[in-house]
C-alpha cells in the first residue's frame, strides 16, 4: 500500500526564473481529479456510438489547516487575503511520486504551470481550501532532493530548484 507522505505537493513560491517549492505539508487529504474529457464517435460500422478518451484536466481540490508561520499557510493566505487573479493567481505546481525512485536518484514527477484559486476560509474548522488547476502541458520527470536544494529535471534537462528555505518543507 502506498503511504500518503509518499505523495508531495509542491507549489512554486518564487517565479519560473528562481522557484521556490514549498511543499504543502498540513493538510488532511490530497485527491488528484483527473477529469477525462471524452468526446463521442458514431462510426458507419458501429451499431451504437463509441466514446473515445481525448485528453485529461487535472486539478486538486485541497484543504489546509491553518498554522500561523507554517510556509504552506503563508502562500495560500497570501492568494486568499489578496484576493489573487489573473496572471497573480498562476503558479507552477510539482507533484513527487516518492513511491516510484527513479535509477541514479530521485523520484518520478510532474509539473505543470496553475492557477491557485482560494474557495473558502472556515474559521471555525481553522481550515483554508483551495484549488489547484493544472495548466497546459504536464512535464514528466524526476524531482531529486540534494542537502537544500529540490530539483524537476525533465528529458535531461534541470528545470527548478528551491532554496534552503523551502527544501525543509520535504
Amino acid at each position: 500500500m502506498v503511504k500518503k507522505h509518499l505523495i508531495g505537493l509542491f507549489l512554486n513560491t518564487g517565479t519560473k526564473e528562481a522557484p521556490v517549492w514549498t511543499r504543502i505539508k498540513k493538510s488532511t487529504e490530497l485527491t488528484i481529479s483527473m477529469n477525462p474529457e471524452t468526446e463521442e464517435f458514431d462510426y458507419i460500422a458501429d451499431e451504437s456510438p463509441t466514446t473515445e478518451l481525448m485528453k485529461y484536466k487535472p486539478s486538486i481540490d485541497q484543504d489546509l489547516t491553518m498554522y500561523e508561520n507554517e510556509p504552506d499557510f503563508e502562500m495560500i493566505w497570501e492568494y486568499f487575503y489578496n484576493m489573487k487573479v489573473g496572471n497573480d493567481a498562476r503558479t507552477e505546481c510539482m507533484v513527487a511520486f516518492m513511491m516510484r525512485p527513479v535509477e541514479g536518484g530521485g523520484y518520478e514527477a510532474w509539473k505543470t504551470d496553475c492557477v491557485l484559486s482560494v474557495t473558502d476560509l472556515n474559521a471555525v474548522d481553522s481550515k483554508i481550501n483551495f484549488q489547484i488547476a493544472f495548466g497546459g502541458t504536464v512535464a514528466k520527470g524526476t524531482a531529486t532532493k540534494t542537502d537544500t536544494t529540490i530539483t524537476f529535471t525533465e528529458n535531461g534537462t534541470a528545470t527548478a530548484r528551491s532554496t534552503t528555505k523551502s527544501a525543509e518543507n520535504e
